[in-house]
């Protein structure tokens, strides 16, 4: 995958699903599946039960890290739920914040178009020198 910053949903996942290697090593993708979506994606990638979707977190984990290169690199897992799950194959990270009760369609499509965004100034922000290139992303907030 270039250089650019795709967020990956509906058709896209689709291709990574045929394709894995299509993002492996990608570290400016994002992957916004929801539960079974992620369950799809998670199959695909092995048979084995270390990448069980009901294995919750450690899963996650392991479904992020099968998608990193050998220098680390990888896309970052979105999975959309009750609680969402960030997961970039060395962290995870939790919002259980709650949301409201009924969700209507292309709230997925608005997160993905958001991510989408952030990803774009922020690789903007690489490109110009202001933020560093390859390198490891900050630890998340305490």
């Amino acid at each position: 995958m270039s250089g650019d910053a795709p967020t990956l949903t509906g058709i896209g996942r689709r291709c990574v699903l045929e394709r894995p290697s299509l993002v492996r090593g990608a570290r400016w993708a994002v992957l916004t599946p929801n539960k079974p979506e992620y369950g799809r994606l998670a199959g695909a990638l092995s048979g084995d039960a270390a990448l069980d979707p009901a294995d919750g977190d450690r899963a996650l984990l392991a479904v992020a890290e099968s998608f990193r290169d050998e220098g680390g690199a990888g896309p970052a897992i979105v999975q959309k739920g009750t609680t969402d799950l960030l997961c970039d194959g060395t962290q995870l990270l939790e919002c259980a914040e709650p949301g409201c009760l009924k969700r209507c369609g292309g709230q997925g499509d608005v997160l993905a178009g958001s991510i989408a965004t952030l990803l774009g100034w922020a690789k903007a922000a690489e490109r110009s020198g202001r933020l560093p290139a390859g390198g490891a992303p900050p630890p998340p907030p305490a």
